[in-house]
């Protein structure tokens, strides 16, 4: 039997439509400025002077897998809506961070290093521009800077001309070579650089870390491969009638109206495809990027949903081989795209098309419309869908805010997978899934405050833009409770669809729609350092004293464990407050405990990450391991068999430790009984084998990934 109690919406201030003080937070000089001008405004609104560019792209190439040529041209009109007169207009080559002598975040295939992307022709307006002359063009990084003849005025537009050459790159599978007739293609056109109105031109070099921050743009892009390639992309496929036989058009046309999964393109198409034309017309409009993908040995499974009166054509496409393995993942996306619409974040998918792409060679990459993915996981299918709310539809930078949606796209991955997509009805595992990449983080120097630029966090990046921002949404949403959350973050969306927020218009959006000051919390996670650490201080006749030791405040949870047995399992009790709790610079919290007597173990927090967890039990893990017969001959090193690594068991004063991955994972065990652990934080179940009194093996299961590694005692 089990009690629960969620008390989700717990907070000192009851906010039914009262408005509270405004949060007092450090504002930088590139956001005061903003205010100043009027472009934003500090209820989180875009201001009435808001101004965004806007870009229409037509291009042409022609791609050869033999060599992994792209030949290109393109015809660029870039429209100055800016209050500004432009003397430049700044173009990005992402691929000359292949180019010879320029920096790069992690080692290249040599066979990628090279010229980089090769400008065969640029016009300025119709006039030609000699690549050679350093007073019209300026080359550095991954920029191209033209400094045009006359300023382009406000509200005016230039037309600019690209024939371009590039290889698609070896060393990225996310935008690059798959296999050798497989490509998934980004980053591959001369691009117009962002010029907003917080920081100008953005100049930031594509490095391979740091990924988007597009311009809202239009699509008009033909693309000609040979005559046995498939070639998937951003937007809509206008030709198709042009370039299927019948059979597959007509199988092509039921799938954009069928909510049954049609095997478009299957086996048996690919040994004679015999298409109409090999040049593939797709268009995209108000978006802010383009790719595609090319194969001539995939499959092609399509469906579509109904979204807002609109059917939304769901592909998935994968390799002939691979067919088994990939049969759920396109009822996956349908059923996604629904929670997405219909639930959370309950803003209908707003495009027509998405494109699941199945590259196989690990991570995942988003693009509008479409999503190169590794493997047919649910979480990375449902994560990169995700990404077309953010940072697409609402246009984060992020170059210089990764958090404000890689953070999104994991906090609501792992929302919609709780909710959506397993039976468990239990609210912690949500907060433990969010919990687990964090704690190997949490207290050290690079647990760095949530705003760091995203720049400036090098190897910190992973758990910068995706594990910190996810779990503080998760405080939010626990803060908030489901209602009232959806409605302030669907307000957000709205807000900012189509529009580039910052951090701030984030902030002061979340307090002007909830009504209230949200600084406890913005103050702790986003711009201090500090870590979270709560503590069972005392129990007592039902009575559970809790207190806070760290600066980054966490909701409080309490699991209880009863002598009482119901159908021979103990009587469980479990709840959860807000970490609001701690707003007033409280130091403890009581826990009225039901049926106190009975009460025959405690934890509080096992969910969350936390500094020290040895402090977080009743009886504490040092009595517990009194009451145990521990066997040391568990101590010592296990060769584990299915990875490359050594688990090791040490003793610390009485309590046993655990160490892997050369001590990138470690933690005191908690014993359930003489030859069963768990770690610390929760993260893994240990078993240690015995054979004629000896311990000669460890079972490890890593619970929030469900992977079971096994070892031999050395």
């Amino acid at each position: 039997m089990k009690i629960k109690t969620i008390l989700a919406g717990l907070s000192f201030l009851l906010t039914t439509g009262l408005i509270i003080a405004q949060s007092n937070l450090h504002i930088p000089k590139e956001i005061q400025n903003a205010y100043k001008s009027e472009t934003r405004s500090k209820d989180g609104k875009p201001g009435a002077k808001y101004w965004q560019n806007y870009v229409n792209y037509d291009i042409d190439v022609v791609i050869t897998p033999e060599t992994r040529l792209i030949d290109g041209k393109e015809t660029v009109v870039f429209k100055n809506n800016s209050p500004d007169d432009l003397r430049t207009v700044v173009i990005r080559l992402y691929y000359d961070v292949f180019k010879k002598g320029n920096k790069r975040d992690e080692a290249v295939n040599k066979e990628d290093i090279g010229e980089g992307v090769v400008i065969k022709e640029l016009t300025v307006n119709g006039e030609k521009y000699d690549m050679a002359d350093s007073e019209k063009i300026q080359r550095s990084g991954t920029n191209l800077t033209i400094t045009l003849a006359t300023p382009l005025k406000s509200g005016s537009e230039v037309t600019l001309g690209f024939q371009w050459k590039q290889k698609v790159p070896l060393t990225i599978a996310r935008i690059g070579a798959i296999d050798s007739s497989s490509f998934f293609v980004g980053y591959w056109y001369p691009q117009v650089a962002v010029y907003d109105d917080v920081f100008g031109w953005d100049t930031l070099d594509f490095t391979l870390g740091t990924e988007f921050y597009n311009n809202l743009a239009s699509f008009d892009v033909n693309i000609t491969a040979p005559d046995n390639f498939l070639i998937w992309a951003t937007g809509t496929l206008e030709n198709s009638a042009a370039v299927f036989p019948t059979k597959i058009q007509e199988r092509y046309l039921k799938a954009k109206t069928s909510t049954e999964v049609v095997k478009v393109i299957r086996k048996e198409d690919l040994n004679h495809l015999e298409l109409k034309s090999t040049t593939w017309n797709y268009k995209a409009t108000d978006v802010t990027d383009f790719a595609f993908a090319m194969s001539d040995h995939y499959l092609w499974d399509a469906t579509s949903q109904k979204v807002s009166g609109n059917d939304v054509l769901i592909n998935t496409v994968y390799p002939m081989e691979k067919e088994e393995d990939y049969v759920d993942v396109t009822l996956v996306q349908q059923k996604t795209m629904m929670h997405f619409s219909e639930d959370i974040p309950g803003i209908p998918y707003p495009y027509p098309v998405f494109t699941t792409f199945i590259g196989h060679r690990g991570g995942g990459m988003e693009f509008p419309m479409m999503a190169n993915n590794d493997g047919p996981g649910k979480g990375v299918t449902i994560h990169e869908m995700f990404h077309t709310y953010f940072p697409m539809y609402v246009r984060i930078n992020e170059r210089r805010f990764a958090w404000m949606d890689e953070g999104w796209a994991n906090f609501t991955h792992e929302l919609v997978l709780y909710k959506y997509f397993q039976e468990e009805d239990n609210i912690a595992s949500f907060y433990s899934n969010l919990k687990h990449p964090m704690q190997s983080f949490t207290g050290t120097i690079a647990d760095l405050p949530t705003v760091t630029s995203s720049q400036n966090t090098g190897n910190n990046y992973s758990y910068q833009s995706y594990a910190l921002p996810a779990f503080t949404y998760a405080l939010l949403y626990q803060h908030f409770g489901e209602e009232k959350f959806l409605k302030v973050f669907r307000e957000y969306i709205r807000r900012w669809a189509k529009k580039s927020p910052t951090p701030y218009d984030f902030f002061y959006t979340f307090e002007d729609v909830s009504g209230e000051d949200l600084s406890w919390l913005w103050e702790s996670w986003y711009f201090k350092m500090g870590y979270p650490d709560v503590a069972v201080e005392s129990y007592k006749n039902g009575k559970l004293v809790v207190k806070k030791i760290g600066a980054r405040p966490v909701p409080v949870s309490v699991n209880v464990e009863y002598r009482t047995k119901v159908n021979g399992k103990p009587k469980t009790y479990d709840t959860i407050v807000s970490a609001s709790v701690w707003q007033d610079d409280n130091k403890s919290m009581t826990f009225e405990i039901p049926d106190g007597k009975q009460v025959e173990s405690l934890t509080i927090n096992s969910d969350m990450p936390d500094f020290n967890h040895l402090d977080n039990f009743f009886p504490s893990v040092a009595e517990r391991y009194k009451k145990l017969d521990l066997d040391r001959g568990v101590l010592g090193v296990y060769k584990i068999n299915e990875f490359n690594y050594n688990a090791i068991i040490t003793e610390k004063e009485g309590i046993l430790f655990f160490e892997a991955w050369n001590n990138s994972w470690s933690g005191y065990l908690l014993p359930v009984d003489k030859n069963n652990f768990i770690t610390i934080d929760g993260r893994a179940e240990l078993s240690f084998k015995e054979e004629e009194g000896k311990i000669v093996g460890i079972v490890i299961k890593a619970k929030s990934i469900g992977v079971i590694d096994t070892g031999q005692k050395n």
